[in-house]
């Protein structure tokens, strides 16, 4: 047996790791055709140090409260991207909610004028759900957040960017012990083909750039079934245009489109391998070691 000497310096890094409870956009979409990439909506889960955050509350977050339920009383910070319909339907269904001891701070910014616990009381409320927000047990305290500012807990240090999306949406980077993690989600890149100076601000040579990439350049641009420009989503062909001239190490391709199968993300992957040596369609239950 080696003996360490007290005080002697370490090489042990600071745990940090990202996990996807939900990468699907726009809907739930759980069946045989995409049950190896996954059907739940956009929930992460970010651990740096021994603190827990997350990301979102789409269906993913009840899979996320239920690892959650196995080391409770638990205290997490949520970080919203914004508040559509699939970032925050899973709330309802987050079971840490509903006990006494667990701690929620959730920060977000306002989104066309409304702040995420006014969203949150309408899905808690009759007659679309029969608990309100008045039965949740936890401690939930809401903390706004203006887009730009910039954060930090313990060793992880928080940086925000508004992203072009209907509404707005919140881009951040996260940097913990020298390593940094961005997410990008819902964001549309320009139209014209250029590129867009705040995404490359904040995605600048990180380790991992989970990004928005819903689109097809033909259903982008309409040439199969309606154009979806102004809709607030990336094609994959610009998602990795920007991330290469970002200089991202890493590149996860996110926010799959709800009737994308599992087969289809095959086959898009093998035709856009060229363009970023390092990039992949994240899946469902994935666990990112940074």
């Amino acid at each position: 047996m080696t003996e360490s000497t007290p005080g002697a310096p370490t090489n042990a890094r600071v745990p940090f790791r990202v996990k996807y409870w939900g990468v699907r956009g726009s809907i739930p979409a759980p069946g045989p055709d995409t049950v190896r990439y996954g059907g739940n909506t956009t929930s992460l889960e970010l651990v740096a140090g021994d603190q827990t955050f997350g990301i979102d509350g789409g269906t993913g977050v009840r899979l996320f409260g239920n690892s959650l339920m196995k080391r409770a009383p638990v205290n997490v910070t949520f970080f919203m991207t914004h508040l559509h319909l699939d970032h925050v339907q899973g709330f309802p269904f987050f079971v840490p909610f509903l006990v006494p001891g667990n701690t929620f701070d959730v920060y977000s910014a306002l989104h066309n004028g409304s702040a995420v616990e006014d969203v949150l009381r309408a899905l808690f409320a009759q007659p679309a759900f029969p608990i309100s927000m008045d039965d949740l047990s936890a401690t939930i305290t809401f903390k706004r957040l203006t887009m730009g500012d910039s954060l930090q807990f313990g060793p992880l240090h928080i940086h925000t960017r508004r992203l072009h999306h209907p509404g707005g949406v919140v881009g951040y980077r996260f940097e913990c012990d020298g390593r940094s993690f961005v997410h990008a989600s819902d964001w549309e890149h320009p139209a014209d083909g250029e590129l867009d100076p705040v995404f490359l601000e904040l995605a600048r040579d990180c380790d991992v750039l989970s990004v928005d990439a819903t689109y097809t350049e033909d259903e982008y641009h309409g040439r199969a079934g309606p154009p979806r420009r102004g809709w607030g989503h990336a094609t994959h062909e610009a998602a990795l245009r920007h991330a290469k001239a970002a200089g991202a190490k890493r590149v996860l391709l996110f926010h799959h489109e709800p009737a994308r199968e599992d087969g289809q993300l095959d086959e898009i992957a093998i035709a856009l391998r060229d363009m970023h040596p390092n990039a992949a369609f994240v899946r469902e239950g994935e666990v990112i070691e940074l």
